[in-house]
């Protein structure tokens, strides 16, 4: 039986981690023996439900440079002997990549998920010019920003694969919004979801609302530990209460289902599944032209795409949208998802580049 190992030792929890998951269980399903580390069993819970699954945990994983991080790892490459070994993370490139060498796993696969710059030093160097690791990435705009600003990457050693998403129930268990944050029965629900940070472009919404008519209200879905200054400031800049905040949800589709239309207003992403999520629920979507975004909306043609932090231009495509000047069919909203970025072309191709000629 083949084996690979995903390593994801993280403590914070997102799209990429998200999409480790997705990786794991479908490797299992195919027959597959799956291991992955963690860091100091954060998130455990999010592995351990998943069947035939082997769970790594560690203490440390050590900056550029740590003797004792590179003897962890090849002590638990050896014993695996896998024939892939998948690191998730940019912080671990290095030493993963140099540990699965020393250890002599036959593939190793980096995963970059959002725009970072890869400079061009003697770590780097080392790393794709000796290991010579494949890389992905999850669309096409970080791939050519890739190939247009680095000369470690050309079309032999990266690979583009969309996150994948199966169609999930339009019609379902939902939440009642209106009751729950004492919304009036008339108010048009705008749903934003994700990590309550910056990145995340939340603090804007407080000025996108005062643009908006006075029915509109905003609902966020997602964790708000250790972001309290954000949310101070979005409460104290919202005086009529009409940003609400659901915190984490266990299922993200009853969240869908309950609201009228979506806004990603990020500073950044790589590819937003949150974005792609909506869509699949045949959601009319506004979002900001970050990285991935143009791609899951085709350019304009499934969403209004705005520049970033132009609010006025934010507050203008939802407005669009609410009073039905611009629609979307729901079908072909939901017909673009399943024919673009299916969770079966993600496993087609994840096996393939995992496994292939192995």
């Amino acid at each position: 039986m083949k084996s690979c190992v995903l390593f994801c030792p993280t403590d914070t929890w997102g799209g990429i981690e998200k999409n480790v998951v997705v990786r794991a269980k479908f490797l299992i399903k195919k027959g597959y023996k799956v291991y992955v580390v963690i860091l100091k069993e954060k998130f455990r819970e999010k592995y351990e439900v998943i069947p035939n699954i082997n769970i790594i945990n560690i203490n440390a994983r050590g900056g550029d440079i740590n003797v004792f991080v590179i003897s962890n790892y090849t002590k638990i490459l050896k014993k695996i002997k896998p024939e892939v070994v998948f690191v998730a993370l940019k912080k671990d490139w290095f030493l993963v990549s140099l540990s699965a060498r020393i250890a002599k796993v036959p593939r190793i696969v980096l995963y970059l998920g959002t725009v970072r710059k890869i400079k061009n030093n003697i770590k780097y160097k080392f790393v794709f010019n000796t290991l010579k690791p494949k890389v992905v990435v999850n669309s096409n705009s970080l791939k050519n920003h890739l190939l247009n600003t680095s000369t470690f990457f050309n079309e032999q050693n990266l690979f583009k694969i969309y996150n994948g998403f199966n169609l999930p129930e339009i019609k379902g268990s939902s939440i009642n919004l209106k009751q729950k944050f004492n919304i009036p029965d008339n108010a048009v629900i705008i749903g934003c979801a994700g990590r309550l940070s910056r990145i995340k472009g939340f603090h804007l919404l407080p000025e996108i609302l005062s643009k908006l008519p006075s029915n509109v209200h905003i609902v966020i879905a997602g964790d708000e530990v250790g972001e309290d200054e954000i949310k101070n400031k979005i409460q104290k800049n919202d005086p009529e209460n009409k940003i609400h905040f659901l915190g984490q949800i266990s299922d993200i589709h009853t969240f869908f289902r309950s609201i009228d239309l979506f806004l990603l207003c990020s500073l950044s992403e790589g590819m937003a599944n949150v974005l792609n999520e909506a869509l699949s629920h045949g959601l009319p979507s506004v979002s900001t032209k970050v990285s991935g975004s143009e791609e899951l909306l085709d350019y304009g043609k499934y969403g209004i795409l705005t520049e970033i932090e132009d609010t006025d231009a934010i507050a203008k495509a939802l407005l669009q949208i609410i009073s039905k000047e611009v629609t979307f069919d729901k079908n072909e909203l939901r017909k673009w998802i399943q024919d673009s970025f299916s969770m079966e072309l993600l496993e087609t191709k994840t096996e393939e580049l995992f496994f292939e000629k192995l």
